[in-house]
């Protein structure tokens, strides 16, 4: 009878105990995914420095893949936030506004 009394209660209840060891558990499942810089920034800034020596298709791809990762990162927490921006600004650049004066200075 005092075990029902104590558990309406909830003294000596072991259900916080078991919520905080799960927060644990699921935290350092978390941790444990970190997978270090994401791969599409990576691909993405590569792909951008390439349309800098005449590849202007390379640059519209970096700038894709630049938001895509961008969008990745914040949902995962990886590292490479930055190469996700540079490959955009640099893509960006290279691949549509170089790309675009090409056109109009050929013509």
């Amino acid at each position: 009878m005092s075990k029902f009394i104590n558990k309406l209660l909830l003294i000596d209840n072991p259900k916080p105990e078991n919520h905080k060891k799960s927060n644990s558990i699921k935290k350092q499942q978390r941790e444990s995914k970190y997978t270090g810089y994401n791969k599409s920034a990576i691909v993405g800034f590569v792909f951008s420095i390439i349309a800098i020596f005449g590849f202007g298709l390379f640059g519209i791809i970096g700038f894709i893949l630049g938001i895509v990762a961008l969008t990745q990162i914040q949902h995962t927490k990886q590292d490479g936030k930055g190469l996700a921006i540079t490959a955009i600004i640099v893509g960006a650049i290279w691949g549509f506004i170089v790309g675009i004066l090409k056109r109009f200075v050929e013509m």
